[in-house]
């Protein structure tokens, strides 16, 4: 009976430590998410930043060939950023 009882102890624990995530795979904690979402913004924000200093550049770039180059090829505007297709995400 306490061989029993011994083995029933020994397979619940095991089952119990097979049931854990593996080490640094338990998710993430709230305040490691809230940190990504700052850097989001702050990458968003800077898309932004680099988008309007490419529209100027071109602008800047165009009214160069408009003066100088009279008749020159002018540059054509970047395309506006659209949002990234969500990849594994519900």
């Amino acid at each position: 009976m306490v061989k029993i009882a011994t083995l029933l102890a020994i397979v619940a624990c095991l089952t119990i430590v097979g049931c854990q995530p593996p080490e640094g795979m338990a998710g993430v904690s709230k305040e490691d998410f809230d940190e990504m979402g700052k850097q989001v913004e702050m990458l968003e924000a800077d898309v932004a930043n680099l988008q309007a200093a490419i529209e100027s550049l071109t602008e800047s770039y165009n009214a160069h060939i408009e003066k100088f180059h009279k008749g020159g090829q002018p540059a054509p505007m970047p395309p506006k950023p659209s949002k990234p297709t969500r990849v594994g995400g519900k």
